[in-house]
């Protein structure tokens, strides 16, 4: 396939507008898709757990390829997985660009890497790869690189790596009917919401650190932080890939659950609340949260649905904490009064 230098500035100048991480891999697609022949552009990324021994699949053209060319299952949350095969395990392992031959076709797969971290692969099916349209991939990656960097420093507490509370402003009203943006990336609301539970629904918790003050005044703000990076890991670990983590500042974070029941996201923040109390933390021993949740309604004003958690929230801390208290909950039993939001209020 031909292209001159004003198409290739083109899309280069596509990419580097975009300040959002779907739409940026969609450009990346695209942009490579016009300079070069393909059969099937599959862009995969790595878990937020590590060990497992699959991938999940974030974009496909055709939108179906995945399904053809590699072994693929869809999760009981709706996001695809693939599992690995020998050379994308080569790919990852090695950090290199790997070429070979599948179905009568040339393969090329190319790790995604930022900040020296191997997040994925595209995985690129033709048949014929030659050498300048490996360089004209390369060099589409390396720039959609440096941008997912700065896109990433930017929606991220550099502390603990979770999401910051500017992302959590904007991902909240994606939830919203006027939202054009999906909630997460990492999940194809379009083609895989048919695998989900029909009552499943999303939910949000806000996660407050039991007598995190008495840490900072007794062993100081630097070990404070240390222990804040290990809450941020058990965070990581307990909750799935899909589920967006949130830290607003001091021992304050928030968990939106995506397409779960009521009974099993309350069972998910029993369990990391459980995890959380188990762990041995270094001269502190022991660590607690509270946590209050809620169901996300889109009825309802956005400031509204985080005054309902904090309500549960508070009546949690209020009444021995270290638990989990649903907002519905209090209010079927009586404990908490229907709130009613005139004005928009920070709540934090």
């Amino acid at each position: 396939m031909k292209y001159g230098r004003l198409n290739i500035l083109k899309s280069v100048g596509h990419i580097v507008e975009e300040r959002n991480k779907r739409s940026l891999e969609r450009k990346l697609l695209n942009s490579i898709s016009e300079f070069v022949d393909y059969e099937a552009l599959i862009l995969l990324h790595r878990p937020r757990h590590a060990d497992n021994p699959y991938l999940e699949v974030t974009l496909s053209m055709p939108e179906m390829a995945y399904a053809d060319k590699l072994k693929s299952l869809v999760h009981a949350n709706g996001v695809v997985h693939i599992h690995m095969d020998d050379h994308i395990k080569q790919c990852l392992n090695t950090s290199h660009a790997i070429f070979t031959q599948t179905q009568g076709l040339e393969r090329g797969l190319f790790p995604i890497i930022i900040h020296h971290d191997v997040i994925g692969v595209l995985d690129f099916y033709t048949p014929k790869l030659s050498d300048s349209n490996k360089q004209m991939i390369l060099g589409l990656l390396h720039i959609y690189r440096n941008f997912i960097e700065v896109l990433y420093d930017n929606e991220h507490d550099t502390l603990t790596g979770l999401l910051n509370r500017k992302t959590f402003d904007a991902r909240l009203n994606d939830f919203f009917p006027d939202a054009q943006i999906e909630i997460n990336p990492n999940f194809n609301k379009t083609n895989d919401l048919r695998h989900l539970d029909k009552d499943a629904g999303h939910w949000v918790g806000i996660i407050d650190i039991d007598h995190f003050k008495r840490v900072n005044d007794n062993f100081g703000h630097i070990f404070g932080d240390e222990v804040l990076l290990l809450f941020a890991g058990i965070m990581k670990k307990e909750f799935r890939n899909t589920d967006l983590l949130f830290r607003f500042g001091g021992e304050e974070f928030v968990v939106f659950l995506l397409n779960i029941t009521e009974q099993e996201a309350v069972k998910k923040f029993e369990s990391f609340r459980e995890d959380l109390a188990r762990f041995i933390f270094p001269q502190i021993d022991k660590l607690t949260a509270s946590i209050g949740m809620t169901k996300i309604n889109t009825k309802y004003h956005s400031t509204k649905l985080l005054e309902q958690a904090d309500q549960a929230l508070y009546y949690a801390k209020e009444h021995g904490r270290n638990q989990v208290c649903n907002y519905q909950d209090l209010i079927d039993a009586g404990k908490l009064s229907s709130i009613k939001i005139e004005n928009k209020i920070d709540l934090f």
